[in-house]
């Protein structure tokens, strides 16, 4: 899952932090994705706060109103796809979208809320 995978990303980036964690760990989170009350469904809930957050921040008001509140397919395809352009750029990687993502999504500050509570659940 993309919260799999930005886990797993994390750890690998932040190894000092993690002392020594392996990003296969990351499976052994308990809970479900759809349920809260679990520490893997919080992180999922942080996700998507973070990353509507974000959109909200740096796209016009029409497109985030198109793109994140109209479908709930097509929002949570967009959701992924920040996390996907975040960790593809880091590997020299552009990502492309259409319509295309402004600059600095990758970098915006809000990632170190998402990076905080990915530390502080591993």
């Amino acid at each position: 899952t993309p919260i799999q995978m930005a886990l797993r990303w994390f750890v690998r980036c932040n190894p000092q932090s993690m002392g020594g964690l392996s990003p296969e760990a990351v499976d052994s989170i308990p809970g479900k994705a759809g349920d809260r009350k679990t520490p893997l469904g919080e992180l999922t809930w942080i996700f998507a706060a973070v990353t509507d957050s974000i959109a909200w921040n740096v796209l016009p008001r029409p497109l985030f109103q198109r793109l994140f509140r109209q479908d709930l397919l097509v929002a949570g395809m967009f959701r992924n796809f920040l996390l996907a352009d975040r960790i593809l750029r880091s590997l020299n990687c552009s990502p492309q979208s259409y319509p295309p993502l402004p600059p600095g999504v990758c970098d915006h500050p809000l990632w170190e809320a998402w990076d905080l509570a990915c530390e502080t659940c591993l």
